[in-house]
């Protein structure tokens, strides 16, 4: 009997499939074209620069081998430790996990590493821009381009507003040119299986273009069932991360069919704002979470949602209708029971966004 395996938090767990059962399995990991000379080409373009601001945006592990990649790079090149600063931040997971994945993996850096919400602002330009980001001689900043249920592909902008280093004043203005030619943000960004890297203003349009041909999936046919793995941790920490998924897959499902999201969510449900956005249903369309919330709710309206997670059956009832499991193999049993063992499974491995 078939296996399949899914990340769950910091595990891996599995779920059997009778070889009778229709299941097609959709991954979504490209393996990333690391040109490793694009690095050394960057870094040859701060042989002049007395210190360097590194905006670190973690929205993968591959982004943050590259960070790492990144400061050997500078090391190998003389580049003194208190020469280097870590600005690390990201809006897609909970805070307190990233702040335990970093000062793990960067000790030697612990002195130099900054988080978004602790770092004072100042004004420029019309803007309120980290105190960091303008001392520094030299500003590069490290990501990914990945899909999100709310936002689609986020453009580099859009990853810095949401990570708090830069608030426009007014956002509709052409503020982001001034601050691209003046400070002149470099960067090495992964976009879908390429590693992007030079000026970001000449880098992002080509770096989004590609993320989105490799991180969208065309399917001929949509499940009864689909089972969701949520990328394990940190992507899985907490619910208010996971649940963004529930839209990138749910063109892969049939109206009245049942997705399956497997995330351990070990943190529990998320930030202050998402929880009480989630037992109040009052859901604000200008917060994040209120918009993920929003989206969830669409869709069950139409389709089932069940979990397997760590979070209480109780609460998944009352505030999502959904169910919850303590096993794949549970959650695909009940499936089964609403709609037989004819019904079609698929299963999702890696962040990607369905379409029909």
């Amino acid at each position: 009997m078939p296996e399949y395996w899914f990340r769950y938090g910091n595990v891996e767990i599995p779920v059997e499939i009778d070889e009778e059962v229709r299941v097609e399995k959709i991954s979504i990991d490209p393996i990333v074209k690391y040109d490793y000379t694009a690095i050394s080409k960057l870094t040859d373009q701060l042989t002049d620069s007395r210190d360097i601001a590194i905006l670190y945006e973690y929205a993968s592990n591959r982004d943050l081998d590259l960070l790492r990649t990144f400061i050997a790079e500078l090391e190998a090149r003389g580049f003194e430790k208190d020469k280097i600063k870590v600005l690390a931040s990201s809006w897609r997971i909970d805070w307190k996990t990233l702040e335990e994945e970093l000062e793990e993996i960067l000790k030697p850096y612990r002195k130099s590493l900054v988080f978004s919400w602790n770092e004072d602002k100042v004004e420029f330009r019309n803007m309120m821009i980290s105190r960091s980001i303008l001392e520094a001689s030299s500003r590069v900043v490290i990501t990914s381009m990945i899909p999100h249920g709310v936002i689609g592909f986020p453009s580099i902008k859009e990853n810095l507003l949401l990570s708090k280093w830069i608030m426009f004043k007014d956002e509709n203005s052409d503020l982001w040119s001034i601050l691209k030619e003046e400070l002149k943000f470099l960067g090495l960004v992964i976009g879908g299986d390429t590693l992007f890297y030079g000026d970001l203003g000449k880098i992002e349009e080509e770096c989004k273009d590609r993320a989105e041909k490799t991180h969208t999936v065309k399917i001929d046919e949509a499940a009864e069932i689909l089972l969701v793995d949520a990328g394990g941790r940190p992507w899985d920490s907490t619910l208010e991360s996971s649940l963004h998924l529930i839209r990138l897959v749910s063109d892969g499902v049939v109206e009245g069919g049942l997705i399956g999201l497997i995330g351990e969510c070990g943190r529990g449900l998320g930030s202050t704002e998402f929880i009480e956005a989630l037992f109040s249903q009052e859901i604000s369309r200008d917060a994040l979470s209120g918009k993920i919330l929003k989206i969830v709710k669409e869709v069950v309206d139409v389709k089932k949602l069940a979990l397997v997670t760590t979070i209480p059956r109780s609460i998944l009832g009352k505030t999502l209708n959904a169910k919850g499991f303590d096993s794949p193999q549970d959650l695909l049993t009940y499936g089964f029971r609403m709609y037989s063992k004819q019904a079609s499974v698929k299963i999702v491995n890696g962040l990607g966004w369905l379409t029909r």
